[in-house]
């Protein structure tokens, strides 16, 4: 991983973190110069960078980039931020961001570098019979990282999970021709316990009870549209998060007879 800093306390802590806690292979930068040395051409090596916006040599974000010119996947992690600059962050499609303006800042930037390192485990699958919001969908979606399986109804959907019986989150659009995303969700609830499968339902309906039918067909979250790129995220977080710690709960439960029986 880059980490592209020129402070040497922050430097310093990051790379203890990151090394520690992700077990990650970390080369430092200090300037856009140095960053442009370690990083040069397509073949950089790097899966990620985690980059302040403003350096000596680059004052106004030319190291995010610089990053996002070589297809290098990129997390802020700025003391400077207001309105026009969480605009021009997000404009660039960066993975997250995250503000040294509290004492949480380090368990912030480590914890938003692991959700990433963790996304590629998951597979998603985007149900929406319009090609154009079911593509921003997975764009978003594969820009964090995770493996998209895309269906234009709620057909393909079943046989989707049928194909790929890795999937772990479902997000579904409400309004689809064969089948609506409230529908979609009692079939899969027959097959797939929360614990193991979540759903998320969206729509752009201003219904205010729409979301109150999707949860109780049986889904785990609900958006309406239009959303902000940081609510999604956030969603998204929120439920794959859940599936890991179900996870974890379900290996210590297995466990937990052997080392009663050891004992």
């Amino acid at each position: 991983m880059l980490l592209v800093e020129d402070s040497r306390m922050f430097t310093s802590a990051l790379k203890y973190r990151f090394e520690t806690d992700l077990g990650l292979e970390v080369v430092t930068c200090s300037s856009l110069a140095e960053m442009r040395t370690a990083a040069s051409g397509p073949d950089h090596g790097f899966f990620l960078a985690v980059t302040d916006l403003n350096l000596s040599d680059s004052p106004h974000c030319e190291a995010l980039d610089y990053a996002l010119e070589i297809g290098l996947p990129a997390i802020v992690f700025t003391g400077k931020f207001d309105f026009n600059t969480r605009k021009s962050i997000l404009n660039k499609d960066v993975l997250d961001y995250v503000i040294k303006d509290n004492d949480r800042a380090f368990d912030e930037i480590v914890a938003a570098v692991g959700r990433i390192m963790s996304n590629r485990n998951f597979r998603v699958l985007v149900v929406d019979d319009m090609k154009s919001q079911r593509s921003i969908l997975a764009s978003m979606l594969r820009a964090q990282k995770f493996k998209v399986v895309e269906a234009a109804s709620g057909t393909q959907a079943l046989e989707a999970m049928e194909a790929n019986p890795d999937i772990s989150l479902v997000l579904t659009d409400y309004h689809m021709a064969d089948m609506d995303g409230y529908q979609l969700t009692r079939k899969l609830r027959r097959h797939y316990s929360d614990d193991e499968l979540r759903i998320i339902g969206i729509s752009t309906s201003h219904d205010p009870a729409l979301s109150a039918s999707f949860l109780k067909a049986g889904a785990s979250d609900f958006l309406y549209r239009p959303f902000v790129q940081e609510e999604f995220q956030c969603r998204i977080a929120q439920n794959i998060g859940i599936l890991v710690k179900m996870e974890a709960l379900r290996k210590a439960a297995s466990a937990q007879p052997l080392a009663t029986a050891t004992a």
